[in-house]
């Protein structure tokens, strides 16, 4: 039984929807979990000897199906499945193992996911958080590098992602002598063979820090820096939006939202990194 009914557990469906709004990025806040990480899970055999999986998110369920051309089904906490027999076991298992470390978010966009968290702990950074602490902190070209070769990994290796259009970075306030997101989409739009169209996508006014601000105050101020987005470069196309660290999202949200109006067919959201605490700017 496939999944249906997939807005019913927040987010969007994979196929053509109309632009999201605020209001549905509001009516997410709250929602739990926000995350969905498979290595923190206890799924595995039953007692029976089957074998289940709770993908969470409907996003999550879609790319399971289209990694392994297994089914999955509606449940009280979102989409899930159970396998029996042998050969189904091992392709779920594969499937999970695979996709441990991943971090699959829950939002607007048709897909958003971050390679790694940021931290492994209290000040503890894991590979990919330090390379980002330095790249984003000491312009380090080989921790610029490690981020561009490793997301550019991950678009090979996510079918939605590979078949994606153009790249896009979610765009630096005006003025910017040198931003990572915007340095890290032109390296993985070359290394994946397709266009970079950041610069398609600008702010025109100061863009302030929003981090200490609530959702409200955080859409008004983004709505305030007077985000510009050429239509021509995306109608019809399926864009990945880069950036280098998934907070609460709210700016990756807003760049998607106006994306969607431009014309976009879909945003797939990737993230070098997420912020260990769900609470961080929120």
């Amino acid at each position: 039984m496939r999944v249906k009914n997939l807005a019913k557990y927040g987010g969007r469906t994979g196929v053509c929807m109309p632009p999201f709004k605020f209001a549905d990025v509001k009516r997410l806040r709250d929602a739990t979990p926000k995350r969905r990480r498979f290595i923190e899970s206890s799924d595995d055999l039953n007692a029976d000897g089957s074998f289940s999986l709770s993908f969470r998110f409907a996003s999550v369920a879609r790319l399971f199906e289209r990694e392994t051309g297994l089914t999955t089904r509606d449940g009280p906490y979102g989409p899930w499945a159970k396998f029996t027999g042998e050969k189904e076991i091992a392709e779920a298992k594969k499937w999970k193992s695979k996709r441990d470390q991943t971090v699959f978010l829950h939002d607007n966009l048709d897909y958003s996911i971050a390679l790694d968290l940021n931290l492994a702990g209290e000040g503890e950074y894991t590979e990919l958080g330090l390379a980002e602490h330095r790249a984003k902190q000491d312009r380090d070209k080989a921790s610029v590098k490690a981020l561009s070769r490793a997301m550019s990994d991950a678009i090979d290796d996510l079918p939605p992602y590979r078949k994606a259009d153009v790249v896009c970075a979610v765009p630096p306030s005006p003025g910017k002598s040198w931003d990572l997101p915007t340095e890290i989409a032109k390296r993985i739009a070359t290394r994946c063979g397709k266009d970079d169209e950041s610069n398609a996508v600008k702010f025109t006014k100061k863009k302030d820090s929003v981090k200490e601000l609530s959702l409200d105050e955080k859409w008004t101020s983004l709505d305030a820096a007077g985000l510009e987005v050429d239509s021509k470069k995306f109608r019809g196309k399926t864009v990945i939006l880069v950036d280098d660290k998934y907070q609460s999202g709210t700016t990756a949200q807003f760049v998607a939202a106006k994306l969607y109006e431009a014309g976009a067919k879909r945003v797939l959201g990737l993230y070098c990194v997420k912020t260990w605490r769900d609470t961080d700017n929120k």
